[in-house]
Parts: C-alpha cells; sequence; structure tokens
C-alpha cells in the first residue's frame, strides 16, 4: 500500500476503530501520530508498538478545542516536517429524541458539536502543511445510511454533512493536491486485538454481526496510501451491505 516514510496523523483513537487505524498504518511502514483525548490508549498502543518496531506516537488533545488541535498539530510539522495524511474519525452516535420538532437546542448542538466540529478544526489545522508540500490525504469518517437513519435528527445531519462536504473540498483543494475521501462504516464493535488480521477469505454479508473495525480500517488506509492517489472525492460505505436493506446471506 505504499507506506513506508508516510507521516499520518490519526485523530480519534479508542479501542475500536483508531486503535485498528493506527495498528494496520504502523504495521505497514507509516509514521503515526495517534491522537486521545486521555492516555490509556495511547499508552497500550505505544508499548505494542515497541514490541513491533512500529513508529507511533501519542498526544492527548480535546479536539473540540482548537487550541487543542493547532498544539498537536504544531508538534507533528516540529518533529517530522510534513503531515502526509489524516484519518480523522472523531464522533459520538446519538439517539434521543427522534422527531426534529420535539428536539432541544442542547440535543441539536450537541449532534453537531461532537460530529461536525472536531471534523473542521483538525481539517483546518492540518491542510495548509499538506498545501505548502502540493500533497496529502484527508479522511473523514463518516456513518453509513442506516447508521445515521437510526440517530437522532442532528446526528443524521451531521454525519450526512460531513459526507456531502467530501466533493466540496476535493474540488476545493484540487489545485493543490490535497484528496478528500470518506469512509460509512456501520455500526461496529469497540475493541480490537493490535495486530491486524490477515484478510485470507470471504466473510458472508450478513446483518447478524456488527461491522468489524478492521474492515474500516482497510478502506481507511487504501484512502491514505499511494495506491488511491488519483481518487479524490469518493465516500466508500463499509457496512456489507447494510444499508442497501438487501436479503443477508444466510452464511455457509
Amino acid at each position: 500500500m505504499a507506506l513506508d516514510g508516510k507521516v499520518v496523523l490519526v485523530v480519534g483513537v479508542g479501542g475500536g476503530l483508531g486503535s485498528a487505524v493506527v495498528s494496520l498504518l504502523a504495521a505497514e511502514g507509516a509514521t503515526v501520530v495517534g491522537v486521545a483525548r486521555g492516555n490509556s490508549t495511547l499508552d497500550r498502543l505505544a508499548s505494542h508498538a515497541r514490541e513491533r518496531g512500529w513508529k507511533f506516537t501519542g498526544a492527548t488533545a480535546d479536539v473540540g478545542e482548537q487550541r487543542d488541535v493547532d498544539r498537536v498539530v504544531a508538534g507533528v510539522l516540529r518533529e517530522h516536517g510534513r503531515i502526509d495524511a489524516a484519518s480523522i474519525n472523531v464522533g459520538h452516535w446519538h439517539g434521543g429524541e427522534g422527531l426534529l420538532h420535539r428536539m432541544s437546542d442542547e440535543e441539536w448542538e450537541a449532534g453537531v458539536r461532537r460530529n461536525l466540529d472536531p471534523v473542521f478544526r483538525v481539517a483546518r489545522a492540518a491542510i495548509p502543511s499538506m498545501v505548502e508540500h502540493g500533497a496529502g490525504s484527508v479522511v473523514f469518517v463518516s456513518a453509513a445510511l442506516a447508521v445515521r437513519w437510526g440517530g437522532s435528527a442532528a446526528y443524521c445531519a451531521a454525519k450526512g454533512g460531513l459526507a456531502d462536504l467530501v466533493p466540496k473540498l476535493a474540488r476545493d483543494y484540487r489545485p493543490w493536491g490535497v484528496r478528500f475521501n470518506a469512509v460509512l462504516p456501520g455500526s461496529m464493535g469497540n475493541e480490537v486485538a493490535l495486530d491486524p488480521p490477515a484478510a485470507d477469505h470471504a466473510i458472508p454479508l450478513t446483518d447478524e454481526t456488527a461491522t468489524s473495525p478492521w474492515e474500516v480500517a482497510r478502506a481507511i488506509r487504501y484512502f491514505v496510501s499511494d495506491e488511491s492517489r488519483w481518487v479524490t472525492g469518493t465516500v466508500v460505505t463499509v457496512d456489507g451491505g447494510a444499508s442497501t436493506w438487501g436479503a443477508a446471506p444466510k452464511g455457509p
């Protein structure tokens, strides 16, 4: 996947998707800086990375605060000189009131603040370095249609807004070689092992299990890598077809 030497910022590192993205990219030679609100997952990843010889460092930040985001990005640029790619995995599923006319201001603002605002803040801080170097890849994590429709109107609007923002930014930053794409996961599990599993066989496209964070991480890896160097403005749903509402196979 041509990841050797790439400096990748992974924002939103928890026990599930964020850890999977860090592990997959670092295992394939990328220099990864992971960002989380607290140290627990970052410390576990750092210890594992040392055992495996991966290039990983962690940084704590509240990505809802521009000062924190700017501090982290400045640190990456000081240490590595550039950011080749950013995978922005932040967001919180919001259920709550399903009908818009009953929704409070607080519920609406929380859905947008937690799912849209941090992406804006991280992208705004990371893009200038990519523009300066004439290349870069930014990957948003939105949500599959079935997941968006299952949440509140605020959640659906915020995650849908990310998907619609991708082609806009792809057009705006095309002259500088900066690419924007998004991955739309189905409902995912929250914990993963720290070594990437082999993808060496087909799996049934059933609705019986949650989407594996590893399947979503593989799509992010593609967008980060030079394999997708001619791909921008694209959204890819990774939910085993759940959002098609087609009949699931019964399995082997």
